[in-house]
């Protein structure tokens, strides 16, 4: 079996990668086992224009929004499935300092953050709220559907190898690479935490995070809307079913969800929501990221036929779309790839 090129893991940068090369009639396999418990598969799928509690500007926010949701739109379409939807964020205020933050950061960034009047909907539904704020626009990528449509996809056309993949059957020719019976010009690796275990490792200073959520059942919470505080509601395709989450633990003892995370997440719900919660499922998954909270993307310079697109973290919904188009155009045209993603930077 012979292709231009192989790539590990069809997670969300996989799949992103995969798009772009197909896009471009470049011919790839993917290998894949389909793990559960990958950190594609348990996420939450938001895409947010602001991050962390200061709310400042999500990086690149401005470019990242409408490349994804154009991009989005346009797999969905391939697919027949919708995959992205528009959302707004009510984040929900529960003192007076939250407000002054937030209203400070709306004259700063008025494009997507806007201070809500008190709305009495939401007094049947919240408990202990003096305040709103909006942001907007915000996306819900619906990653179990887009991730399970494309691995369809790549069934169909024979694209797909599942298993795992063993980096010691990996052979080095001159031409390229083989892996069992297959071929290769080169070969990209997308398989997220896997990268761990790749000899230039030690140059990169990566920061894998451990990010637990629940699945819980709230009736009568509208699911046309996310809303924040501590926590994260995102609304599910299922009636009244909601994600919550996520933790970023830098240290963890086990990748196992945890009883302390579920009580106390659970807890937070209760002083939060005036409407029963119950708790469907927990899950906790390893995401791949850098110190400096940037990907990795680019064909490694010193070894000849061997590509990184990976480290995405966090924000692998909006980042992955734009690096896979910036990879792929790298490779057909030698265009430029953002200096602070690009893999060679730690070279």
């Amino acid at each position: 079996m012979n292709t231009d090129f192989l790539l590990i893991g069809q997670g969300i940068s996989g799949t992103w990668l995969s798009y772009f090369l197909e896009k471009h009639g470049l011919e790839h396999l993917v290998i894949d086992d389909g793990y559960p418990g990958s950190s594609s598969r348990l996420a939450g799928g938001l895409i947010n224009p602001v991050t962390g509690r200061n709310k400042v500007k999500t990086w690149l926010a401005d470019h990242l929004l409408p490349f994804c949701h154009e991009q989005y739109q346009a797999m969905g379409s391939l697919l027949h499935e919708i995959v992205i939807e528009e959302k707004k964020i009510v984040e929900c205020f529960t003192n007076e300092e939250a407000i002054r933050l937030f209203s400070r950061r709306v004259h700063e960034n008025p494009t997507y953050l806007h201070l809500e009047s008190f709305d009495t909907n939401y007094e049947s539904l919240f408990k202990n709220i003096i305040g709103y704020g909006l942001i907007h626009p915000a996306y819900l990528v619906r990653m179990e559907i887009l991730l399970a449509s494309w691995r369809k996809r790549l069934k169909k056309q024979n694209q797909l190898i599942e298993t795992f993949f063993d980096a010691s059957k990996l052979i080095k020719h001159d031409s390229g690479f083989s892996y069992e019976n297959i071929n290769c010009k080169r070969i990209i690796y997308c398989d997220g935490i896997g990268l761990q275990k790749h000899k230039l490792i030690s140059k990169i200073p990566l920061a894998p995070t451990k990010g637990e959520a629940l699945i819980v059942k709230i009736p009568g919470l509208p699911q046309q809307t996310i809303f924040k505080n501590k926590l994260t509601l995102l609304p599910l395709t299922q009636k009244d079913l909601w994600w919550v989450g996520s933790s970023v633990e830098w240290e963890f003892e086990t990748e196992k969800p945890t009883l302390s995370y579920m009580e106390q997440t659970m807890e937070a719900l209760h002083n939060w929501l005036q409407l029963p919660v119950e708790l469907i499922e927990q899950r906790a998954a390893i995401r791949l990221g850098t110190m400096e909270r940037r990907p990795l993307v680019g064909m490694d310079p010193t070894e000849k036929g061997v590509g990184y697109f990976n480290g995405m973290g966090t924000k692998g919904c909006s980042l992955a779309p734009y690096f896979a188009n910036q990879l792929v155009q790298n490779i057909l045209h030698q265009e430029s790839i953002h200096p602070e993603a690009i893999w060679s930077r730690f070279q």
